[in-house]
């Protein structure tokens, strides 16, 4: 259904409450965007904090705080926060929100393949450029609008929304984004940040506005996502499928991933001592898309689902 690289693991539950409505209603309203509007992800909390380390003197992070990230070894205390916090804060953001950061893309490209990169901007460059020019559009001075429209330039369109309509449209049914509504956008977008993240509180103002047609015990929970168990499946049910998928022949001759790495990842995740649940996933839906799609040939079935349900484990 999605045609492409797709590893959100929420498309799963996503697609199973579409089917469940499709059984009663043709046409659903849904809550997306307003995380990106309101500031309701709590990683904007996340890098609030992490914003006091830019008060740390840039020669430091640069010549110091990343060299010194760099050179301890893969699984050390601390080695990611170190490097991150030592980035500037549109990097330090891209590094957090990425499945796998500078130190992760480092260790897990084989070294042809990084050769390749490199010679087109760098394995990041090019997205860590296109992020700076959307965070360059907004001009109210606040980090958190910043980033806001980053995510409503990038992860919004790019998985939240293309996530809810191909799994709505996989079953015929419909759905539709009010809080995306432009005129709504442009309302909000003139309230100061200060009014949407208040005190570590996110959608502080959407919250008040809703108090009163929205119970108290849904408002004042923490927040909660739509995930699935994809930590305990990768070491139960699905750790010998994901396994061989991920480390045989055809896999490891595409050339894209340095396979020591990649079982180190499964021994880390295995053991409990790193939840690497997200890389590992996304590794997978790569190479069964690959395998669902790059590898056709002239005997392969035409039809993309039929294609996918063949796959061998």
């Amino acid at each position: 259904h999605y045609d492409e690289p797709f590893a959100d693991p929420s498309s799963l539950p996503t697609y199973m409450v579409s089917k469940m409505a499709r059984e009663h209603v043709t046409v659903v309203l849904t809550g997306d965007g307003g995380d990106e509007v309101f500031a309701g992800y709590t990683r904007y909390v996340t890098d609030r904090k992490r914003s006091a380390f830019g008060r740390v003197p840039g020669p430091v992070r640069r010549g110091v705080m990343r060299p010194f990230a760099r050179q301890l070894p893969h699984g050390a205390w601390g080695r990611n926060f170190i490097h991150n916090v030592s980035l500037d804060p549109l990097a330090r953001y891209f590094d957090s929100v990425s499945a796998f950061g500078a130190l992760g893309k480092d260790a897990l490209y084989a070294h042809a393949f990084r050769e390749r990169l490199n010679g087109d901007g760098g394995a990041e460059g090019g997205v860590l450029a296109r992020f700076r020019r959307h965070a360059a559009r907004v001009t109210s001075g606040e980090p958190l609008d910043a980033l806001l429209y980053l995510d409503s330039k990038t992860y919004l369109p790019g998985d939240i929304l293309t996530k809810v309509d191909r799994m709505s449209m996989a079953v015929s049914l419909e759905a539709r984004v009010p809080l995306l509504d432009h005129r709504l956008i442009e309302f909000v977008t003139r309230i100061p940040a200060s009014l949407k993240m208040r005190d570590g509180e996110t959608k502080y103002i959407f919250k008040r506005a809703v108090r009163g047609l929205v119970p108290d015990e849904i408002l004042d929970r923490p927040k909660q996502g739509f995930g699935v168990p994809v930590q305990e499946w990768i070491n139960e049910e699905l750790r010998e499928r994901i396994r061989e998928t991920l480390t045989s022949r055809r896999a490891r001759e595409r050339g894209y991933f340095d396979s020591a790495y990649v079982e180190l990842l499964f021994d880390e995740h295995g053991r409990g001592r790193r939840d690497h649940s997200t890389r590992l996933w996304t590794l997978f839906m790569l190479e069964l898309w690959h395998r669902a799609f790059a590898d056709r040939d002239a005997h392969a079935p035409t039809n993309a689902c039929e294609t996918a349900a063949t796959i061998p484990a």
